[in-house]
C-alpha cells in the first residue's frame, strides 16, 4: 500500500512540475528556486514525503562543504557530577596540578629574538622541574583512570584529553614549540595545535589575572570560560586526527597570520579538511592516479573509518569536558 501511494505522490509531483514547465515558471524572480527550478524543487518534496532518502543515492565521493561535525547523543553524566569529582580526593589531586600549572609565568625575556619563536613560555620551567610534572601527571592520571565510580562521572575520553591538554602545557612551558625553526614551512595543522595551547595558556593567565584584581563578575567569567573552550575544542579535534589519522593531512600551507589568537582556525575547519583529504585519496584511487603531492597515511581507510568514530566520541563529551574545565580554571 504504502508502495502504490509513493508512486502515486512521485507521479503527481511530476505532473505539477511538468505544467509549471509549460507555464513557463522561468519568467517567476524567485530565488530560492533559480538554482534547482521548480521541476527539481517539486520532485524533491515528493521524494521526500514518500520517504525516499536522497542521501543514500548520493555519490560517496562528492564532498560536503558544508560538512558539520557529527551529532551524537550527549553522553549521560548526573546533574551534580562536578560536586560528586570536588568530593573526590583524586579529581582534588589532579585540580592541585592544573592550577599549578596555571600559576606560572613566562620567563622575563633578554630580547633574543630566538626566544619568540619559540613562544612565550618558552624555559618558563627547567627540563627536571618538566619532567617531574611529567611523572606526577602520569601518576594522578592513573589514579583518575582506576578511580571508584559507582556511577558515570568520568569518562576515559575525557580523562585521555586532560592527559595530553597537560603534556602539551608541560612541553610548551618547558622548551617551547619549534616548528617555525624547523627547514621546511610548517603545515597549518602543525601551528595550529601549537597555537590552540599558547592560546590557551594567555588566556587562563589573563583570567586569572582578572579574578585576583577582583574585577571579573560571574557573567564575565562565564563568557571568558566560552573563548577558553575555542581552544579546548580545537586542540581536542586536531590531537584526535593527529592520532588516529595522520597530523600532515592539510594541504593548505601555512598562515602567518594564524598565530594571531582571533584567526585560528576553528574545528570544524579542520574536520572538513580531514575529510577533503581522504575524499582525495578516493579520487585518486579511483582514476589510478598518484598525487605526489599529497601524504596519504599507511592502512588509510581502515585508520578514515577509525578516525571518524574517534571524532564523534570527542564532539559527544566535548560539551562535558567544558565543565570539568571550569572546574579546573575556578580559582576557589
Amino acid at each position: 500500500m504504502d508502495k502504490i501511494l509513493n508512486i502515486i505522490t512521485i507521479a503527481s509531483a511530476s505532473i505539477i512540475a511538468s505544467i509549471l514547465v509549460v507555464i513557463g515558471f522561468r519568467k517567476l524572480k524567485v530565488d530560492k528556486y533559480k538554482k534547482y527550478g521548480l521541476f527539481m524543487s517539486t520532485l524533491i518534496v515528493a521524494l521526500t514525503l514518500s520517504g525516499c532518502s536522497l542521501l543514500e543515492k548520493t555519490d560517496k565521493t562528492n564532498i560536503n562543504d558544508n560538512q558539520q561535525i557529527p551529532t551524537s547523543p550527549v553522553a549521560e553524566y548526573k546533574s551534580d557530577r562536578i560536586k560528586l569529582l570536588n568530593k573526590n580526593q583524586e579529581w582534588k589531586n589532579f585540580q592541585t596540578l592544573w592550577r599549578k600549572l596555571d600559576f606560572i609565568n613566562p620567563p622575563v625575556r633578554t630580547g633574543s629574538e630566538a626566544d619568540s619563536y619559540f613562544g612565550e613560555y618558552y624555559n618558563a620551567i627547567t627540563s627536571e622541574q618538566a619532567s617531574l610534572l611529567h611523572n606526577e601527571l602520569t601518576t594522578l592520571i592513573n589514579r583518575l583512570r582506576n578511580m571508584r565510580q559507582e556511577e558515570l562521572i568520568l569518562s576515559d575520553t575525557e580523562i585521555d584529553l586532560l592527559e595530553k591538554i597537560c603534556q602539551e602545557r608541560i612541553n610548551y612551558m618547558s622548551y617551547g614549540f619549534s616548528s617555525m625553526l624547523t627547514r621546511m614551512i610548517p603545515p597549518i595543522t602543525v601551528t595550529d595545535r601549537e597555537n590552540s595551547i599558547k592560546d590557551l595558556e594567555l588566556k587562563i593567565d589573563t583570567l586569572i589575572e582578572l579574578q585576583n584584581k577582583g574585577i571579573v563578575s560571574s557573567n564575565d567569567f562565564t563568557q571568558a570560560l566560552r573563548i577558553i573552550w575555542e581552544d579546548i575544542e580545537l586542540f581536542s579535534i586536531l590531537d584526535t586526527i593527529a592520532t588516529h589519522y595522520t597530523l600532515y593531512y592539510s594541504g593548505s600551507p601555512y598562515d602567518y597570520y594564524s598565530n594571531e589568537s582571533g584567526l585560528l582556525r576553528t574545528a570544524q575547519f579542520h574536520i572538513n579538511a580531514f575529510e577533503e583529504h581522504y575524499q582525495t585519496y578516493l579520487l585518486d584511487k579511483k582514476l589510478g592516479t598518484e598525487n605526489i603531492n599529497t601524504y596519504y597515511p599507511e592502512d588509510i581507510e581502515n585508520k578514515y573509518k577509525k578516525t571518524k568514530e574517534e571524532i564523534e566520541k570527542v564532539t559527544v563529551i566535548l560539551p562535558q569536558l567544558n565543565e570539568l574545565i571550569e572546574s579546573l580554571v575556578t580559582n576557589e
